[in-house]
């Protein structure tokens, strides 16, 4: 059955996308931020979620038929901020920082081994020529080369991986490429571990759907193949678990509008 009377946004590869979601029982809808719900920028606080996102955020979660969640490689503050504080769960650093709505911040801690890796990584890459690219989070220590010369930002990323990717298990840590840079981060949780505790909470008969563009969300895509229906935002011509795909930062905020008229029909 075909929904006419509500905005027609196709999700590519998935032809009956939308009479799943006006058909399901419960609705979880997981957010990633950067590339999907806000084109990327050199700065990333200039980051800004295109207009209509927030708004259409807020409007699914006072609706009540659709649990929204934002899972971000950010932290937490930066995602609440330029979001204008959403009244919806946020994850953040890849699911060491969880901030349910309207609830108190949980912040997950390194282990020592962990927190000795990620110094070392710190102080070796503060003393390099590139200082000012590095990102220090929670758990992790991220090399930023958005706006360099590509070869430049090639050989920069390809210095760091090359000397951490081999090193990073000995402290319990990973190294992860992600659209814009490379980032050395503690091992045991991802987006993809976040999005299996957030579905915990949710009822057994939840559709659950998930949107994202980079590397680091495939750890969400792969957690969905077969229980959800997970859409990969951007180029659909690599390899990827996603189901579905939407082509740009645009298409994703068209889907959100016509996700918020899909749940206003089902009402009725």
């Amino acid at each position: 059955m075909t929904h006419t009377h509500t905005p027609a946004v196709e999700v590519t590869a998935i032809p009956d996308f939308w009479d799943q979601v006006h058909q399901a029982e419960h609705l979880f809808l997981g957010l990633d931020y950067d590339g999907t719900l806000a084109p990327f920028a050199v700065d990333p606080m200039q980051a800004r979620p295109l207009p209509g996102a927030a708004e259409l955020i807020r409007e699914l979660a006072a609706d009540g038929r659709t649990r929204v969640a934002i899972i971000s490689g950010r932290p937490v503050t930066e995602v609440l901020a330029l979001l204008d504080h959403p009244p919806v769960t946020v994850v953040g650093s890849h699911g060491f920082e969880f901030c349910p709505a309207g609830g108190d911040c949980v912040v997950r801690q390194p282990t020592a081994a962990q927190a000795r890796g990620l110094l070392e990584v710190r102080t070796s890459l503060l003393g390099r020529d590139y200082a000012h690219k590095i990102e220090i989070k929670v758990a992790s220590v991220a090399l930023h080369t958005r706006g360099l010369d590509p070869a430049l930002a090639v050989a920069m990323e390809e210095e760091v991986a090359g000397e951490w990717a081999a090193r990073a298990p000995e402290f319990g840590l990973e190294c992860r490429r992600f659209n814009g840079g490379v980032e050395i981060r503690c091992a045991g949780r991802d987006k993809g571990t976040a999005l299996l505790e957030l579905l915990a909470r949710q009822p057994d008969t939840v559709l659950p759907v998930y949107l994202g563009d980079d590397d680091t969300d495939e750890d969400a895509f792969a957690v969905l193949r077969g229980s959800g229906i997970p859409i990969k935002v951007g180029d659909d011509r690599w390899p990827t678990a996603a189901r579905g795909f939407l082509p740009d930062c645009r298409a994703v905020v068209e889907f959100l509008r016509a996700w918020a008229a899909h749940t206003r029909t089902a009402r009725r």
